[in-house]
């Protein structure tokens, strides 16, 4: 713009090189001067000088012959007056080649004129570059507007070759007219100086619009029908021109305003809409009639030849094709999932109960045939790992085909991966399962625990021990598998739910058992003679079988259940009673065979359990043998015990014979009642009473026995001790000698 007459304009500036405060001045005769207080630094004519305030650090710099001198400036607004008056600034436009070279020519023929006509002359230039400047400007435009941005830019690059040669003419112009026009002729060619950086600036504009909405990989746009999604080049081809339009539409949300005006851009933003709808409409009907086709082979007669999880395999190269519609259309994206989904979950719901049926068919059979405990595991091993492949490989594959992990609607995503990560406590960071995993796989399998549930069931009623084997086996399966990814499955999810229902069942079994004791004892008093409670033997058949099944783990649950069950036997038995059999025998029988059960399972829970009935037998043991076998020699006992009474009131023990009552010779009318072969008389008989009383499968009749054989040995011992106390010198003896009790003892038990 031309600066009136005695206008000057200046601002405060820093020297970046000394830091100090200068002044930059602009004088009406068309020269920029720096000042430091009233001193003249340094002069700048403003035809060889460009002035900018549009640094990116909001300072103010001159350019001249290649050097460039920046200075700090605070006041933004001064800095671009300045810069505004001094024409280098702001739009401008360009003149057309074939306009500015006329204004030249003009020019040139006109330098011999005078300078008051030069001087006019000068003026009117002035004027028309300025109307020049407008026109080309709108034309500009109205180009760019019109889709003809790359026609435009072609033609911007030819001007400003030829913008270079009138630059050599303008110089000259300036050289003939500097005498006499003087202000005038800077001004114009500062309009020119405009007009070329508002060409440049407006090519670099169209440059960027080009590279945005014109991308190679969309020259074909309009053969989108063509391609075809069924061969390998077809799908890159495909993939190419998918992401570049998602490029250029995610592009769009950061787009200056200015460009979204432009009527061109506007529309190439719509066919580019329209592209991606087209290319959208294609995928979708592509992929859900492969959907469908394969769900369909997979579901017919040829499924049984057909390679496990071929569909994987024949999906798996459109998996870039399901993230792009993830992003560009959530709508055909989610109907594809649903279409996936409702297919796919018939085909495995039909997979998994079929196994399960088959299991349950095989099982019957082992059972009924006696080999449960040879096939249960393998069957449901077999029924389980089915399972497992099942839901690991879907979820493996519908993570990347379906990209459940990408945060489509984040917008700082930019189609990045989202790793949902979770810190407890103490832990390492683990990748957990999404929302969005877990969504899909539950209506992928919404019925698989059913079956399952009911396969253990099944187990349970046709095999006592049926739930302590499913126990073990989900067991050894959820506690063994380690996530080595460190990503969570579903199938582990399935498992401990299994996990529970068969604990669940196993518990029931146990308290079953818990509750059929009672019935034991019942059942017991109803024979002849008490003998050994069933529950004992179960016991002893159950610590065998479940050694075996839980002998990798799961100690805790059998443990539990050991203490539990002894426990309860052990009041049972003592509870227990028999119409026949004395309550002492019936105890010191199943005491002595639940001690040596749980003695032979080694369980330190059971420790106290174990010394219970140690004590409990033994108690029971001397209880019979006192009461049973009583005092073979009753008078001689009760006889010495006078004598003890007596010697406790303060007789000496060799006077007591000479007491009436406890003489010699009344101790020699009782040894005389108790021939030796009375004695063994009466040792047979108590053999027979105890033979009587036990059960052969106590097996304890040797062992009471000889309880009774060291209960007569103490007697005798002690009263063949008061003898030799009480009556020294008399030659009294028993009947019998220890060793003929122990011979005799001996003789009887051969004799049964």
């Amino acid at each position: 713009m031309k600066l009136e007459e005695g206008v000057t304009c200046s601002v405060l500036v820093v020297s970046e090189s000394s830091l100090k405060q200068q002044r930059l001045v602009l004088e009406s005769g068309g020269t920029l001067v720096l000042y430091e207080g009233s001193t003249r630094l340094r002069s700048w004519p403003l035809h060889v000088a460009k002035l900018r305030s549009d640094l990116p650090s909001g300072g103010i710099s001159v350019e001249t012959n290649g050097e460039t001198t920046t200075w700090r400036c605070d006041d933004e607004a001064g800095a671009a007056e300045l810069c505004r008056a001094a024409g280098v600034v702001g739009g401008g436009g360009t003149l057309s080649g074939a306009s500015l070279s006329e204004l030249l020519e003009e020019a040139a023929c006109d330098v011999d004129e005078p300078v008051a006509d030069a001087e006019r002359r000068v003026k009117q230039l002035g004027e028309r570059l300025a109307r020049l400047d407008a026109l080309n400007v709108s034309g500009m435009l109205a180009a760019a507007t019109e889709g003809g941005g790359a026609r435009l830019a072609a033609s911007l690059h030819e001007g400003s070759l030829s913008g270079a040669a009138l630059s050599a003419r303008a110089a000259r112009l300036e050289a003939l007219t500097r005498a006499g026009a003087g202000v005038s002729s800077l001004a114009a060619r500062g309009g020119a100086a405009r007009a070329e950086a508002a060409a440049r600036a407006l090519l670099v504009e169209l440059q960027e619009i080009h590279a945005w909405l014109e991308p190679p990989a969309l020259a074909d746009i309009d053969s989108l029908h063509e391609i075809s999604l069924a061969t390998s080049d077809g799908r890159a081809r495909a993939a190419s021109v998918a992401e570049a339009l998602r490029n250029a539409l995610r592009a769009e949300r950061t787009a200056p305003p200015a460009r979204l005006r432009l009527a061109g851009v506007r529309d190439r933003l719509r066919r580019l809409a329209r592209a991606r709808d087209l290319l959208t409409a294609s995928l979708a009907r592509h992929l859900n009639n492969a959907l469908i086709h394969l769900a369909n082979e997979a579901s017919g007669p040829a499924a049984a030849t057909a390679s496990p999880r071929r569909h994987h395999a024949e999906l798996t190269p459109y998996a870039p094709f399901m993230r792009w519609l993830k992003e560009m259309d959530e709508k055909a994206y989610d109907a594809l999932l649903k279409v996936y989904v409702s297919t796919w979950s018939k085909v495995y719901e039909r997979e998994l109960t079929a196994a399960c049926e088959a299991a349950r068919v095989a099982l019957t059979g082992v059972a009924a045939a006696g080999g449960a405990a040879q096939r249960t595991d393998p069957a449901l091993d077999e029924v389980l790992s089915l399972m497992e492949t099942l839901c690991n490989s879907e979820q493996d594959f519908c993570s990347q085909f379906f990209a459940l992990d990408l945060d489509c609607k984040s917008d700082s995503s930019d189609g990045e991966r989202s790793e949902r990560s979770e810190k407890s406590e103490g832990e390492r960071v683990e990748r957990r399962m999404s929302s969005d995993t877990r969504r899909v796989m539950g209506e992928l399998f919404p019925a698989l625990l059913p079956p399952l549930t009911a396969l253990l069931t099944h187990l349970e009623r046709h095999d006592p021990y049926g739930a302590m084997r499913a126990l073990a086996c989900v067991s050894r399966r959820v506690l063994g598998e380690t996530e080595t990814e460190g990503e969570a499955r579903w199938s582990r999810g399935i498992l401990a739910a299994l996990a529970v229902a068969a604990k669940r069942a196993a518990d029931r079994a146990v308290a079953e058992r818990l509750a059929a004791l009672p019935d034991a004892v019942r059942q017991a008093s109803k024979k002849p003679k008490c003998g050994i409670f069933s529950f004992i033997s179960e016991l002893e058949e159950m610590s065998a079988v479940c050694e075996e099944i839980f002998a990798k783990g799961r100690r805790a649950d059998l443990d539990r259940w050991y203490l539990s069950l002894c426990s309860s036997m052990v009041a049972a038995i003592g509870a227990a009673e028999h119409p026949r059999t004395p309550r002492a025998v019936l105890q010191l029988e199943n005491y002595h065979r639940l001690h040596a059960a749980v003695s032979a399972l080694r369980v330190p829970a059971l420790d106290a359990v174990r010394r219970d009935t140690r004590a409990k037998y033994n108690d029971a043991l001397r209880h019979y043998v006192t009461h049973y076998f009583g005092r073979p020699l009753d008078k001689i006992t009760q006889f010495f015990e006078g004598v003890a009474e007596a010697v406790a009131a303060g007789a000496r023990e060799e006077e007591v014979c000479y007491r009436t009552a406890y003489s010699k010779h009344q101790l020699r009318k009782l040894l005389a009642l108790y021939p030796a072969a009375e004695v063994r008389k009466s040792l047979h008989r108590l053999y027979r009473t105890v033979e009587k009383h036990l059960s052969s499968e106590g097996g304890l009749l040797q062992v009471v026995w000889r309880a009774m054989q060291e209960e007569f040995i103490a007697q005798h011992v002690a009263l063949q001790a008061r003898i030799a106390a009480c009556y020294p010198g008399a030659g009294l003896v028993l009947p019998l000698s220890t060793q003929d009790i122990l011979d005799a003892f001996s003789d009887i038990a051969r004799e049964h």
